[in-house]
C-alpha cells in the first residue's frame, strides 16, 4: 500500500503519541510507588535508571534483529512487551519484581524506538526526512508533555497503581494501530550501498561507521542532547529552582513551559533541516543551547527561571530530529537497523551519564557549576560537529536534492 498523509498519521504519528504518553504517564509516581514497598531511596531511584540501562544494552542487538527478522516483527514485539510489563508493574509484590519488570519495559522501549527510527530511515526521501521527523518528534513531545499530568490525576483519583494500567492501555493502542497500519519496510530501504544486503554487525562495519565523520558527528550531537535533557532539564533545573526557593508547582510550570517551547519549534526546525541542510541546523541548535544553558547562572527568581526554561526549550527544539536526520543520511549505505541501534546507543549513554555527572559536580562544587559543565560539553560538541561533520543533504548544481544512489555519503 502506498504512503499517504492519513496513513503516515495512523502508522507513524499517532502510535508515537500513545507510546510516549504511556512512558511519561508514570513519571510523577514511579519513585513514590517504589517506596510503598518499604525500600531504600537508592532502590527506589533504581527503578528509573534500570530502565535506561536496559535500553542501553538492547539498542545494538535490537537493530541487528530488525535487519535479520524484519522491522515490523521486532516493533510489534516491543509494543507487546511494553503492554505486558506495564501490567506486571501494577501487580508487583516487591521492589525486586518491580525492578525486573522495569528492565523488561526498557528492553521493549528500545525495540519500539529503534525500529520506529529504522523504518523512518527506510521509507523517507532525503528531501522530506527533516520535516517528517519533525512531525514525529512533535507527536512524541506532545505525549511526553501530557503524560505526567494525566498520571498525577489518575493516581490522585484512583490509586498509585492506576497510571501503570493506563500505561498498558496506551501501549496496547499503539500496538493495535501499528499492527493495522505499519507495513514491513526492510525491502523498501533507500540507499543500500555496499553493505545493503548485510544483516549482521561485524567489526569492519562498526569501524567504518565510527570512521564516518558525519555519522559520528550526529551521534555526538544526540549524546549531548540526551545528556542535556536528563542532566539539565530533569535534574539540575529542579534542584536549582528549589535552592532559589521555588515551590514544586512553580518548578512543574517551568519544566512544562520548556517542553511547550520545545514542541513549538520542532516542526519549523524540521522544515529548516530540509531547506538549509542538516549540519547548519545541528550546529545552530547546539551553539544556541550553550548560551541558553549559561543563562541559568544569572536567573535568580521565578520569572527569570521561566524565561530561561523557555529559551532552553526553543534552542533545544531541533535536538530531537536534527541529529537523526544527519545520521540517517550518513548511514544510508549500511544496514539501517544496526546504524540506528548504534546511534541510539550514544543517546542512551548521554541519558544515563547526565544525571550522574551533574550530581557529582553539584555535590562537590555546587549547583551553578553544573550549568558551566553542561555548557562546556555542549560547546565542545558544537565545535566537533562544525569541524568534523559534513553536510549530508546532497544537492545538485540547481539546488535539487539528489537521490541516495546519486549522492556519495
Amino acid at each position: 500500500m502506498s504512503r499517504s498523509v492519513i496513513r503516515d498519521v495512523l502508522s507513524i504519528y499517532i502510535p508515537a503519541f500513545f507510546i510516549m504518553t504511556g512512558i511519561s504517564i508514570i513519571s510523577p509516581i514511579l519513585p513514590i510507588y517504589a517506596k510503598t514497598f518499604q525500600t531504600t531511596y537508592t532502590l527506589a531511584t533504581l527503578t528509573i535508571s534500570i530502565y535506561a540501562v536496559a535500553r542501553l544494552i538492547a539498542d545494538i542487538p535490537v537493530g541487528a534483529m530488525g535487519d535479520m527478522w524484519g522491522r515490523r516483527k521486532v516493533l510489534l514485539a516491543g509494543t507487546i512487551i511494553i503492554t505486558v510489563s506495564a501490567l506486571l508493574c501494577a501487580t508487583a509484590r516487591s521492589i525486586w519484581e518491580l525492578l525486573a519488570y522495569r528492565f523488561l519495559q526498557g528492553f521493549g522501549s528500545a525495540m519500539w524506538m529503534t525500529m520506529r527510527q529504522t523504518m523512518l530511515q527506510d521509507i523517507l526521501k532525503p528531501e522530506e526526512r527533516g520535516r517528517i521527523m519533525g512531525y514525529f518528534q512533535a507527536f512524541t513531545l506532545l505525549g511526553s508533555t501530557m503524560g505526567p499530568s494525566i498520571g498525577g490525576i489518575l493516581a490522585e483519583i484512583y490509586d498509585i497503581r492506576a497510571p501503570f494500567y493506563a500505561y498498558s492501555a496506551m501501549a496496547f493502542i499503539g500496538f493495535t494501530l501499528s499492527y493495522l497500519f505499519i507495513e514491513e519496510t526492510a525491502d523498501k530501504a533507500m540507499g543500500g550501498g555496499r553493505h545493503g544486503n548485510e544483516d549482521k554487525l561485524n567489526m569492519k562495519m562498526a569501524l567504518e561507521l565510527i570512521k564516518n565523520q558525519s555519522y559520528m558527528a550526529a551521534c555526538i550531537a544526540t549524546l549531548t542532547m540526551f545528556l542535556t535533557r536528563t542532566g539539565l532539564r530533569n535534574t539540575l533545573i529542579p534542584l536549582y529552582a528549589e535552592q532559589l526557593g521555588l515551590q514544586p508547582d512553580q518548578v512543574g510550570y517551568a519544566i512544562t513551559l520548556s517542553n511547550l517551547a520545545n514542541l513549538a519549534i520542532t516542526i519549523p526546525a524540521g522544515y529548516a533541516l530540509d531547506h538549509y541542510g542538516r549540519k547548519k541546523v545541528v550546529v545552530a541548535s547546539l551553539a544556541a543551547s550553550t548560551i541558553s544553558t549559561l543563562y541559568f547562572t544569572i536567573a535568580k527568581d521565578y520569572n527569570t527561571i521561566l524565561l530561561a526554561c523557555t529559551i532552553l526549550g526553543l534552542t533545544t527544539g531541533a535536538g530531537g530530529q536534527a541529529p537523526i536526520a544527519m545520521a540517517s543520511d550518513a548511514s544510508i549505505e549500511y544496514p539501517h537497523g544496526i546504524a540506528m541501534g548504534i546511534y541510539r546507543l550514544f543517546g542512551d549513554i548521554g541519558f544515563i551519564i547526565g544525571p550522574i555527572a551533574i550530581g557529582i559536580i553539584a555535590d562537590n562544587m555546587g549547583l551553578q557549576y553544573g550549568f558551566h559543565f553542561t555548557a562546556t560539553i555542549i560547546a565542545a560538541s558544537t565545535i566537533y560537529v562544525q569541524i568534523m561533520g559534513k553536510e549530508t543533504l546532497k544537492r545538485d548544481g540547481e539546488g535539487k536534492t539528489l537521490k541516495p544512489d546519486k549522492a556519495k555519503q
